[in-house]
Parts: structure tokens; C-alpha cells; sequence
């Protein structure tokens, strides 16, 4: 049987009121920050652990930029494409209609791993890593701050139909080490 003395209640009372919540919900943002990053950027992991889900065979030619396939020029085969065995690999070649007809492909120079990782060109990943925590109601969040960004992580979450942006399981362990440490270093416990 534990029993609490107003005296001891008054020292409980004393040290909770030390607590400054409005930075404890920071570092705990600011902390988990890179963890969520590696998670989904790198990783390409869901909140559950698993894959967030697998590229398409056309979209890992635009992220790797291996491009193969040519259309033949001239002859009974024009319009059909060939194999070109002199094509380097990661070669992006051109744009072969639209706007920018005839300029040079960007190549990405990304790896030819077929698990979603959300990083194409980097954009929204350099958004999330220079984004810091952001006040919110009851605390602090981790995000985005381009909106065109934002939507993208939305969207992706539903395309993929996996929770992506909730925390897992480490990173809620990673929180409450985070406070732990916190109580620990103002005293609180």
C-alpha cells in the first residue's frame, strides 16, 4: 500500500508545475522527426511496418532513368520500339512529345529497389526535413510546410490505402523516451 502524505503531495505538486509542456511536446516532435523521415523516405515503411507499396515497371524507368526503349525511325518497323544495346544504363534520353519535345529527360539517379519510399526528386522529403515542428492545438506537429506537399503525403496514404503518417511502434517507444529523459533532466522524476 502506497501512501501519500500532504507533504509529499505538495513536493509532487511542486515539481509537476516545473514541467513545461509547450517544450516537451517540442522535443518530442523535434525528436521524432528523423525517425519518421527515415521511416517513410528512406525506408519506405508504413506506420504497421510494412512496404508502403511497390512502383510500377514505367514509373522506376522515370525514377531510375533507364530508358531502353527507342522507337525506329525509318523502314517497314517505324513507329515500334527496339532494344538499343549501346543505350548506357541511367541514360534518361529525351521527351519524345509535349511541350518539351526533343529536351533531355531528368535523371533522378535514384535505385532500382521498386519499394515506394515517397522521394522521387527529393522535394518532398527536403520539405519534410526543413519544415520544423509546428504549433498545433494540444501541442506540436511534424509536416510539411508546402501545401502542394501536404496533399501529396494525404494522397499517398489513400492510394496506398496504410496508415503512413500515424507513428509506429518504435517511434511511440522513441516519445516516451524522449519524456523520460525530460522528467529526468528537470528532476521530476
Amino acid at each position: 500500500m502506497i501512501t501519500l502524505t500532504l507533504t509529499g503531495l505538495s513536493e509532487l505538486q511542486g515539481k509537476l508545475s516545473t514541467i513545461d509542456l509547450d517544450g516537451l511536446c517540442f522535443a518530442v516532435a523535434q525528436g521524432l522527426k528523423d525517425d519518421v523521415h527515415r521511416r517513410v523516405h528512406k525506408q519506405g515503411q508504413a506506420s504497421d511496418g510494412s512496404h508502403i507499396g511497390t512502383y510500377t515497371p514505367g514509373y522506376m524507368k522515370v525514377r531510375t532513368g533507364n530508358y531502353p526503349e527507342t522507337r525506329i525511325k525509318s523502314g517497314i518497323n517505324k513507329g515500334q520500339f527496339r532494344k538499343e544495346k549501346s543505350q548506357k544504363k541511367a541514360q534518361a534520353g529525351v521527351f519524345s512529345k509535349g511541350k518539351n519535345k526533343g529536351r533531355p529527360r531528368p535523371v533522378y539517379n535514384r535505385s532500382t529497389d521498386p519499394k515506394v519510399i515517397l522521394a522521387l526528386t527529393s522535394a518532398m522529403e527536403q520539405d519534410f526535413l526543413s519544415t520544423p515542428p509546428q504549433k498545433i492545438a494540444n501541442g506540436y506537429g511534424i509536416g510539411y510546410s508546402e501545401e502542394f506537399d501536404y496533399n501529396k503525403a494525404i494522397w499517398n496514404e489513400k492510394r496506398y490505402k496504410k496508415p503512413i503518417w500515424a507513428l509506429s511502434e518504435d517511434e511511440q517507444q522513441h516519445a516516451q523516451e524522449i519524456v523520460h529523459n525530460y522528467l529526468v533532466n528537470i528532476g521530476v522524476i
